[in-house]
């Protein structure tokens, strides 16, 4: 074999020349980014194998068919080191800011601006010892309490709320999900609920090891109605 044409692409996450194999995994992927952009009911889905099967190649395979059809993506890999919320709310200020930035003036993403303000300053959130800042005032009483699964709800709701406001629709993509704790899957699980429920333009895909079935199982009851959990060999 020439070593310079081996098509074998050593390294995490690394995309092989062709994903052989993929294509009924990936038109299931697609098909839920578009019901679920158009606020129909659909299951996304939490890729699940071992390490190096390709989950992540899938994950970021995903993401970019979701760029593609309109969505802000939220790319996040987990770990055992940081808050998901830490990781979390840069990539929604982006996004938000970017909806902000768009023509017009939109009072809901306006809100969906200080709703995050306030589910940031709740939970006290830093990022290598320096506070994460917002110049802007936040919304009272809405995703500020303090608590995970009741604030990110709520959060979850008001980005879906400006998303629909810009005709566009938000997909969070989380590698490693399995270093989530069982608060914040179960906050997460909550929180896409919510938007299936008030039929909101925001979604979850993950990917992560086995064991992240039964974390999302004990997180909460409902986890199977809302995610599949396709198995990547």
């Amino acid at each position: 074999m020439d070593p310079v044409r081996n098509p074998f692409a050593p390294g995490a996450g690394t995309p092989p020349p062709e994903l052989s194999g993929r294509s009924d995994l990936l038109s299931r992927a697609g098909i839920a980014l578009e019901r679920i952009k158009a606020g129909r009911s659909e299951k996304s889905l939490v890729l699940v194998g071992l390490r190096g099967v390709g989950k992540t190649v899938l994950l970021n395979e995903i993401r970019l068919q979701a760029d593609q059809i309109g969505y802000a993506t939220c790319p996040v890999e987990a770990h055992e080191a940081k808050p998901l919320a830490a990781l979390l709310v840069p990539q929604l200020r982006r996004v938000l800011l970017e909806f902000d930035r768009a023509e017009q003036i939109n009072t809901q993403v306006k809100r969906a601006l200080r709703v995050l303000r306030g589910f940031v300053g709740a939970l006290r959130l830093k990022i290598n010892d320096v506070e994460l800042g917002m110049d802007i005032d936040p919304e009272p009483g809405v995703a500020d309490s303090g608590d995970l699964e009741a604030d990110l709800p709520a959060l979850f709701a008001e980005l879906g709320r400006a998303a629909t406001a810009r005709h566009r629709a938000i997909g969070l993509f989380i590698d490693e999900i399995q270093y989530c704790s069982t608060t914040e899957l179960s906050a997460l699980i909550m929180a896409v609920h919510r938007a299936a429920q008030e039929k909101l333009p925001v979604t979850l895909f993950a990917a992560g090891l086995p064991q992240v079935v039964s974390l999302f199982g004990r997180s909460k009851s409902y986890a199977e109605r809302q995610f599949d959990f396709p198995q990547i060999g």
